[in-house]
């Protein structure tokens, strides 16, 4: 099978540029539950429109539904899912496990692809959502190309993985900055992006998270021949020209050009439409420093050149540089100006090249450019880059479907009856009839032919007459203009009825689908109980017996330093392994060395926080609980979670109103209600990335940081980067009135005293 190219669609238009340019497959989002939210997106009927036109011409088009989902949003999913399932799409792109749980019991025609919302890094991760019914994951963004041989090397499942487009700086889904900060989730599809904010970091405001885009152009046969599925190409909230561009590059290095000025010619388009500056991320090289734009962000073009001069003349400034490309006026131009974080950007108005206006000039000439009143100081050297290009928005030209001519129809037969007072027309339960005096044909064939011809023709009406049945005994005639009110009549009454037929079947499975899921209250009293988890164990030196009498469970997170003989704790049963939610293949033989010997010695609690954990936990006789990172955010995923076979779970901290949960579940759900929040999860060193070297700081360090949303806490563990809100989330009331039992504090990440730890237990404890 060869290497699938999958290219985005942020509206139809988009999805058709793709196919016109190349692209094997397409993926695509409703209004509802997409991770590019605030992209145009598909409606129902152009979803299924556009799945009957890729498969009219060999193509594939996958539905994204690819974020958290609500309580209160459980019809509208089941209804989305409804949707996709009706249009015959071919794979649903999921992040909650919920979502995932209802696709398997009430859709299973609709393949399981999951999202790299899930963060699925490694090999173990891989094989747990094959297990789980998956037929295909989109791996994490920072894999290297020989961790991505090696996830390859597992059966039964496609490997699909981004080639080009944005980067997060967290690994997506681990990412809650936008979500604490603004109240806009980017595991909900309307991220607002605060990676890409200035901060002040060692003394200098920089943008130490703005990631540069991913371009893989150079690797993109090492991952053919790696074994990926899938290609992907990220861009759901860009345009139409930027799709068929990307596209058709992408497709012409597949395809195996190898005339490089043609491959160059196309990346430079790509440029002159949107570009950041790019880098292949960590597939070559794990340790690479060249990752993040800390200076410039957003869209830079294609370099120009730098600026020779800049002057005056007539009360007009201009600038003159010579251009490395073609320009032409009307063009878009920008400049980076010094300690600015965004270019300056202008259209090209005037274009003259040795004091004569020109309407465009080739590269290689010298060219001076009219700036608009009021432009800033623009200094000699500064870069000069073409934005946008009159001449590209035109270069991508494609026929486009009739949407019309792609709908589907319903079979149906029909009966015509003709007497001498009227016609009569009967499909499906529906009958109309005209009442006419009908006199006798002079040729019968032609009546019947006349017949036909009316009612075959169904165009725009969504049905296909498979069968005409006509009982004219005594040779009527019937004029043209009473067959076509007929089947005017007739086609549109069947049509509104098929319609709701169809609505009202759809409005009693999802009433089913509901009812069957419907969950109740525990009315028994659960008292409260406390749980702490923490990766520095060493904390638990200050408690006392009377404190750990009231904790019910203490959660260790597994590090290389882990040693259960040197944890204070009185009942050792009260002890759960904490699995880390990110654990890299280089990582996984000390990670597996560390589990081994505590199962080997009986320890039988774990907890996970990626799916990874589902794999080494497998096939043995073990108690083991979802953390976080697993989003349970609904009742369908505490069931997920369950079914899972997870002995508890713990809420997700997104969720805003999780009564339902703690209610259905107060002996299973568990709430945190002190923490410091892990904003992002990231494998860029900041200090690495400003200063382009590693700082040498062991692996482990503890800064502050700021920007314009506050004071932050950026903390490197194990050369891993965690960002924190600048204090702790202390939520105790908020949980006990929506009726969490358990409830969980949380030490982990930043450095913490005993004494703090101890003070702050026994202060919340209190509270409860």
């Amino acid at each position: 099978m060869s290497t699938e190219l999958l290219a985005p669609a942020g509206d139809i238009e988009a999805g058709y540029a793709a196919f016109a340019y190349g692209a094997d497959a397409v993926y695509l989002g409703l209004p509802a539950f997409s991770a590019r939210a605030e992209a145009t997106n598909f409606t129902p009927e152009s979803l299924v429109s556009f799945v009957l036109y890729a498969h009219s011409i060999g193509k594939r088009a996958l539905v994204a539904v690819n974020t958290i989902f609500f309580e209160n949003e459980t019809e509208s999913l089941l209804q989305t899912l409804q949707i996709i399932a009706e249009s015959e799409a071919d794979g649903v792109i999921v992040q909650d496990i919920g979502t995932a749980r209802f696709v398997k019991k009430y859709f299973p025609s609709i393949p399981l692809h999951a999202s790299t919302q899930m963060a699925v890094h490694n090999r173990a991760g891989v094989e747990a959502l094959r297990d789980l019914g998956f037929k295909r994951v989109v791996l994490a963004r920072e894999l290297t190309l020989e961790e991505i041989k090696d996830i390859c090397a597992v059966p039964g499942i496609e490997k699909e993985v981004f080639i080009h487009g944005a980067l997060c700086y967290s690994y997506s889904g681990l990412c809650l900055f936008s979500a604490v900060y603004t109240g806009r989730s980017a595991n909900r599809g309307k991220c607002v992006y605060p990676c890409r904010e200035s901060f002040n970091i060692e003394g200098q405001n920089k943008h130490p998270f703005s990631m540069k885009d991913l371009a893989q152009s150079e690797n993109i046969l090492d991952l053919a021949k790696a074994g990926v599925t899938a290609l992907k190409i990220e861009g759901r909230k860009k345009n139409p020209l930027y799709v068929a561009a990307v596209t058709d590059y992408y497709r012409s290095i597949l395809d195996g050009e190898k005339n490089k000025k043609v491959l160059e010619q196309k990346y430079n388009t790509i440029r002159s439409i949107f570009s950041r500056p790019t880098t292949s991320l960590y597939l070559k090289n794990k340790n690479n420093r060249r990752v993040v734009d800390t200076d410039i962000v957003g869209h830079r073009g294609l370099p120009l050149g730098t600026i020779d001069s800049a002057g005056s003349k007539n009360n007009t400034r201009f600038i003159r540089f010579k251009t490395a490309h073609r320009i032409a006026r009307y063009d878009g131009i920008q400049i980076d100006l010094p300690n600015e974080e965004r270019p300056f950007g202008f259209s090209a108005e005037r274009l003259r090249i040795a004091g004569k206006d020109f309407f465009e000039a080739p590269a290689g000439s010298v060219v001076e450019l009219t700036l608009p009143p009021k432009s800033p100081f623009i200094p000699d050297g500064a870069a000069v880059y073409l934005s946008s290009a009159t001449a590209v928005k035109t270069a991508f030209s494609y026929t486009k479907p009739k949407e019309s001519d792609f709908q589907p129809t319903e079979d149906i037969s029909i009966f015509i009856k003709l007497s001498e007072t009227g016609i009569e027309a009967i499909a499906e339960t529906i009958k109309v009839d005209v009442q006419e005096k009908l006199s006798s044909a002079k040729n019968p064939d032609i009546v019947e032919r006349s017949i036909r011809d009316a009612f075959g023709k169904a165009g725009g009406t969504g049905l296909n007459p498979i069968k005409i049945e006509i009982d004219n005994p005594k040779n009527l005639f019937a004029p043209m203009s009473i067959l076509n009110e007929l089947r005017r009549r007739l086609y549109e009454q069947v049509s509104t009825d098929l319609k709701e037929q169809k609505q009202e079947k759809n409005k009693a499975f999802i009433a089913s689908v509901l009812n069957e899921n419907k969950l109740i209250p525990v009315k028994t009293e659960i008292p409260i109980s406390y749980l702490i988890k923490t990766d520095q164990p060493d904390i638990f030196d200050a408690f006392t017996k009377e404190d750990w009498d009231q904790i019910s469970e203490a959660l260790i997170e597994i590090t290389p330093d882990t040693d259960p003989s040197k944890i204070n704790c009185p009942d050792e049963s009260k002890l759960r392994w904490v699995l880390p939610s990110v654990v890299r293949s280089w990582e996984m033989p000390a990670f597996r060395k560390k589990i081994s010997p505590l199962i080997a010695d009986g320890w039988k609690k774990f907890s996970i926080g990626n799916v990874w954990g589902l794999s080494v936990l497998k096939n043995k006789d073990l108690d083991f609980s979802f953390d976080w990172q697993m989003y349970v955010a609904n009742s369908s995923s505490a069931l997920a979670a369950l079914e899972m076979g997870a002995s508890s779970f713990t809420v997700s901290p997104e969720v805003p109103d999780a009564k339902e949960i703690y209610q259905v579940f107060p002996d299973k759900a568990v709430a945190i209600i002190f923490e410091d929040l892990p904003l992002f999860i990231s494998e860029t060193c900041p200090y690495a990335v400003l200063n382009e070297k590693c700082q040498n700081c062991g692996g482990n360090r503890q800064e502050s940081m700021n920007s314009r949303y506050g004071t932050f806490v950026s903390v490197m563990k194990n050369c891993r980067h965690f960002l924190l809100n600048e204090r702790p989330h202390i939520k105790t009331k908020e949980a006990l009135s929506l009726g969490a039992r358990k409830l969980r504090l949380d030490f982990t990440y930043r450095r913490t005293k005993t004494e703090t730890a101890l003070q702050q237990f026994r202060k919340l404890a209190i509270i409860g």
